[in-house]
């Protein structure tokens, strides 16, 4: 009945780590850190490669590439080119420039320019970058404003302070201004396009969305519960963005500058078309890495039109709809866990896995949805690992794995203690106060390099015996030997609401008896030993930590690490120490370094004093630290 007891208690708990890890992951899913988005877009991003749709016919892209470079000689060109060529696709539905004219050139070209823009259905790009927006005259700011949405409002929208625009007399020629960034995901992979900015009061479109509004004569209905383009419904995310569904980069239908200025230029060709003008001559650097890989930047702003054109918008799987697969995914891996063979059970979580990829793929080519798969595979492989180390632990005997992880940490006397109380304990870690004690020989080197290897290790083997039945005698909990060092736990794994006066006694203790061991040999210096000692009490993780199989009972944590650093400065604040006249010393040796919390604990009981200004080894500010007059303890027959 009670072993029952406890196994339903077993499941309860695991349930609800298995709860937890639900939380935990979806938490991590819906604001993913740059390397998690990097993992789970390698998964994910795969899809684009299953999409066999082509741009829509209507969409063309006008670029200046290398053989436009050649003939007309390196970007930027004389603008009286571009009006030339821009005059050509007076057909065109739309015209989209992806390029900033910010700087006056020659005034004749600027004003060949400026007359071919102001006969034409061409939106103008701004960027938000650049001088202060607040530096913009009034006419400025009536321009923007007739490019502006209107009554869109949307808490989440990317802002900018700054803004670079046309020239005053190009931007003025110009039906439209649009922005021209595009952000990068937090891996610096473009796969979100923002709809529109944030400028001080006015919200301004993205390129492929003022060509859509001066092109379907469609607006924007943009706010934190909705966004639509017309009767279309905008998928967007918290900063307004839509995530893009590529095409394949070689799909796209493509005519070059130079082949728009050829003599035999048919017009028909973008009649009634919306055209982008762009660069993707790869020394200008328009170049963007996306999934598909690098691409031209202005193609990704067609990509946008085309997905609005053919209604390949991708509809993230988010929020409750996630959680709820998510919740799908772990109620299976638990039915999976209960399976009896461990091979069967790896295998249905690998089905499951797979599965799970194909329902994204599905999802994907079929309806447009988006799942990021990597955040249930993950939820299930942590399930996995749990529920795996579980069954482990279900399976051991519970007193034989307490008497195995415990006889050789404490007293022979307390393992019995141990297993009668191991409701008490909680394997595996967990944060609690404890007192650090370590322990180091000093100038040991000379003795390693002096005796013979077998009277060496005999030699430590009985120093060792003293340190620990010291140590045991005060309640202590053995953590490891290292090397000729010992680090001791106190408060762990057995509660001793004294630890911190314990350690300072067992340490005490420890440095009586070492002297002892010294008189062994009075007329040997190289057998004599000498030892420093540092204790430290506060907060750390406490438990068996490793892998199942091998595992060591031990802390992890700052207070543990200062206790460390006590011990290892007691060296150089003996130096010091010695530099003192001899009635400047509260005492002779400094062989004991105590922590505050540790003093706190015991200042109005053990002869304790302050030492200023010490900066231990990876601490940038000094740490209050006390000097233990462990002799004044032997003589007040404290011990």
């Amino acid at each position: 009945m009670v072993e029952l007891k406890q196994l339903l208690r077993g499941k309860l708990v695991l349930y609800g780590l298995a709860f937890l890890l639900l939380l935990l992951v979806y938490a991590v899913a819906q604001n993913p850190r740059p390397l998690v988005q990097s993992l789970a877009g390698e998964l994910s991003d795969v899809y684009y490669s299953f999409n066999s749709r082509q741009p829509p016919p209507e969409l063309v892209f006008l670029e200046i590439e290398n053989d436009s470079v050649r003939q007309f000689g390196r970007w930027p060109w004389q603008r009286k080119i571009l009006a030339e060529g821009l005059q050509r696709l007076e057909q065109a539905e739309v015209i989209g420039l992806d390029m900033l004219f910010s700087e006056a050139t020659r005034a004749r070209h600027d004003l060949a320019l400026t007359q071919t823009l102001a006969q034409l259905p061409v939106i103008g790009g701004l960027f938000l970058n650049g001088p202060m927006s607040s530096a913009l005259d009034k006419a400025a700011w009536n321009t923007l404003a007739d490019s502006a949405l209107l009554g869109a409002q949307h808490s989440g929208l990317i802002a900018s302070e700054r803004i670079e625009l046309p020239t005053q007399h190009i931007r003025e020629a110009l039906p439209l201004l649009a922005a021209l960034n595009i952000t990068a995901d937090e891996d610096q992979l473009f796969r979100h396009y923002p709809v529109a900015f944030q400028v001080h009061d006015l919200v301004l479109p993205n390129l492929a969305v003022q060509m859509w509004r001066l092109a379907k004569q469609q607006d924007v209905q943009l706010s934190a519960e909705h966004a639509s383009l017309g009767a279309q419904h905008l998928p967007v995310d918290a900063q307004a963005r839509l995530r893009l569904n590529f095409y394949s980069t070689d799909s796209w239908q493509r005519i070059t500058f130079a082949e728009l200025m050829q003599d035999d230029w048919q017009a028909e060709r973008v009649a009634g078309r919306i055209v982008l003008v762009g660069i993707s001559e790869a020394g200008v650097t328009d170049i963007r890495a996306t999934p598909l890989g690098q691409i031209p930047g202005p193609l990704i702003h067609l990509t946008l039109l085309g997905n609005l054109l053919d209604g390949s918008l991708l509809t993230p799987i988010n929020g409750l709809q996630l959680f709820s697969l998510m919740c799908v995914s772990l109620l299976i891996g638990i039915w999976t866990w209960q399976l009896s063979l461990p091979v069967i059970r790896i295998a249905v979580w690998g089905l499951q896995a797979v599965v799970l990829c194909v329902l994204g793929l599905v999802a994907y080519k079929y309806f447009n949805l988006w799942l990021e798969v990597f955040y249930p595979i993950v939820l299930l492989f942590l399930w996995l690992v749990l529920g795996e180390a579980w069954l482990f632990r279900i399976n051991t005997a519970e007193t034989r794995y307490l008497r195995n992880a415990f006889s050789s940490y404490v007293a022979p006397t307390l393992v019995n203690k141990l297993v009668q109380r191991g409701e008490d304990l909680h394997l595996g870690g967990q944060r609690q106060q404890i007192t650090a004690l370590f322990t180091d020989l000093r100038d040991f080197t000379p003795t390693t390099e002096a005796l013979d290897t077998e009277v060496l290790v005999q030699h430590l083997n009985a120093y060792f015996g003293l340190m620990i039945n010291r140590l045991h005698r005060y309640q202590g909990t053995l953590d490891k030997l290292i090397g000729d060092a010992v680090m001791a736990l106190f408060n762990a794994p057995l509660a001793d609401e004294d630890h911190a006066y314990h350690a300072c006694l067992a340490a005490a203790a420890m440095m009586q008896a070492l002297e002892k061991f010294n008189r062994r040999w009075p007329d040997d210096p190289i057998r004599q030993l000498r030892m420093g000692v540092g204790i430290n009490t506060g907060e750390a993780i406490v438990g068996n930590i490793g892998a199942a199989g091998r595992f060591n009972y031990t802390a992890i944590g700052d207070a543990v690490n200062i206790a460390a650093r006590l011990e290892s400065a007691t060296k150089e604040v003996q130096q010091q120490w010695q530099q003192l006249p001899a009635a400047q010393r509260p005492c002779q040796r400094v062989d004991i370094l105590i922590g505050e919390a540790t003093y706190d604990a015991v200042k109005d009981r053990l002869p304790c004093y302050p030492i200023e200004g010490l900066v231990l080894k990876g601490k940038s500010q000094p740490l209050p630290a006390w000097v233990l007059d462990w002799q004044k303890m032997v003589r007040d027959s404290v011990l």
